[in-house]
């Protein structure tokens, strides 16, 4: 009867949980995962798509299985799919931020996280994925013919990241004052050559240089300046964005600003042709990388006053980037390569440094939660009780490897002014090359949005 009332006490604990799966509890988001990001590297989008786990809304990961369906599907050239997908992950977080305020349900799941792990708690997105995930709701819209649905997508884009500006997490400086997790952050894995020099785990060039594009082609060249000049800030090195920024600066009409532009870049802008288009492309290259799961010493004192050394699950990254480059471009006598926006798993490696300190101060509050049970069923249900609990919070102990495993591992862009009329674009990155016939109009912005996965180049063309 008493280990019955300790297996009621655990299994409790599981309910409180949420509705996390068994496969939660004992095997790592990366390991579950990785059937899908093979399919997808050997070109079987449509075989991964089947591999997504299908979820309820209300599960504790049904924002991201969308988030995975939908940029799968996309890969897979299922648009109907993709779009579904991508919607009800935005309605699944328009709710989740509407209802912040009510902590209820929140505080049950983190209750039932100190018997299990944090892979059962709900998936907290993010900026940098809601931010892509309004990115690629642009580019939906964009391939209906739909550019004021794109706008109203990138300024919602632009506002995550503003709003993550404005909303620092304060309990970081707090998290890492505990002796016990400075102790184990000292001996985690350094990430600062993955991370680079990434501020922060949020700013996007990659979006910012999108909306600009689209508010340029839209006529709205005050709204582009100030999205390409974000975009700049953050990339400044690229070619693409400078340019931008020199023909807005001609087209604006200001000498004085041009001359600044002129002197900040230190090129001068090109005379304004006619007869010409615009040819952006967007490149996104390989798969963002997974968290790993690394096991480390933390040093607590328990319940009963004693001091003992548990072991805790944190999960990381390799620090070395993804196997990626730039692609490639000749046309029209020109040649060139892309040069880089944004690298995704650098902001994934920065956003996960940020979260580590609040990981390890809710792993310390486990370990003693964990431990408690444990000796509560070794006092009621003696050797039994105590393998059983023993046993289960043992194989429980799993790090969060949970983030959007879709993603490229980073964007680059390349842009040029050509004769109107067709073109004809070589494409080629690493192994992978393509020819691609385009209609270029003068006026006219064409889009095209280019994805390299394993051997595979895949592109869209739009006209905006």
């Amino acid at each position: 009867m008493r280990l019955l009332a300790s297996t009621g006490l655990l299994l409790a604990g599981l309910l409180l949980g949420g509705c996390a799966s068994w496969q939660d509890l004992f095997v790592s988001y990366s390991v579950q995962m990785a059937p899908v990001r093979s399919a997808l590297l050997q070109g079987r989008a449509l075989d991964a798509m089947a591999e997504v786990r299908e979820l309820a809304p209300g599960d504790d990961g049904y924002v991201l299985s969308r988030l995975e369906l939908g940029r799968i599907a996309q890969l897979a050239r299922q648009d109907p799919a993709s779009r579904q997908a991508w919607v009800a992950a935005d309605r699944a977080l328009t709710a989740q931020d509407e209802q912040a305020r009510f902590r209820v349900s929140q505080g049950l799941a983190q209750a039932g996280s100190l018997l299990t792990n944090d892979q059962t708690l709900g998936y907290q997105t993010p900026d940098y994925e809601r931010t892509m995930l309004h990115h690629y709701l642009a580019l939906d819209y964009l391939a209906r013919g739909d550019r004021e649905g794109a706008l109203v997508e990138v300024r919602r884009a632009n506002q995550v990241q503003e709003r993550a500006l404005r909303e620092r997490d304060g309990e970081l400086a707090k998290a890492k004052a505990q002796a016990g997790v400075r102790q184990a952050l000292s001996r985690a894995p350094d990430l600062d050559r993955l991370v680079g020099q990434v501020k922060n785990g949020f700013q996007n060039a990659y979006t910012f240089y999108l909306s600009g594009v689209l508010y340029e082609a839209s006529g709205d060249l005050n709204d582009a300046w100030v999205d390409y000049g974000r975009a700049l800030e953050i990339a400044p090195d690229n070619p693409a964005l400078q340019g931008a920024l020199l023909r807005l600066a001609r087209l604006r009409g200001s000498p004085e600003e041009l001359e600044q532009t002129e002197r900040r870049l230190g090129r001068k802008a090109p005379p304004l042709a006619r007869g010409e288009g615009r040819v952006v492309i967007l490149f996104e290259d390989g798969l963002i990388p997974a968290r790993r799961e690394l096991f480390l010493p933390l040093p607590l004192f328990t319940s009963a006053g004693d001091f003992r050394t548990f072991t805790v699950a944190i999960p990381y990254y390799d620090n070395r980037g993804a196997d990626v480059g730039p692609l490639r471009v000749e046309v029209a006598g020109q040649a060139g390569t892309t040069a880089p926006l944004v690298r995704l798993e650098a902001l994934a490696a920065r956003d996960l440094q940020e979260r580590l300190p609040a990981m390890l101060s809710r792993q310390a509050l486990r370990l003693l939660a964990k431990e408690q049970l444990r000796r509560t069923a070794a006092k009621e249900g003696g050797d039994v009780g105590n393998l059983v609990v023993g046993l289960f919070n043992t194989f429980s102990e799993r790090a969060d490897t949970r983030s959007w495993l879709t993603l490229p591992a980073q964007a680059s862009s390349w842009e040029a002014s050509l004769p109107a009329g067709r073109q004809s674009l070589i494409l080629g990155a690493g192994s992978a090359s393509q020819t691609l016939p385009i209609e270029v109009r003068a006026g006219r912005t064409t889009l095209i949005w280019a994805n390299r996965l394993g051997a595979a180049l895949t592109t869209r063309v739009l006209t905006l």
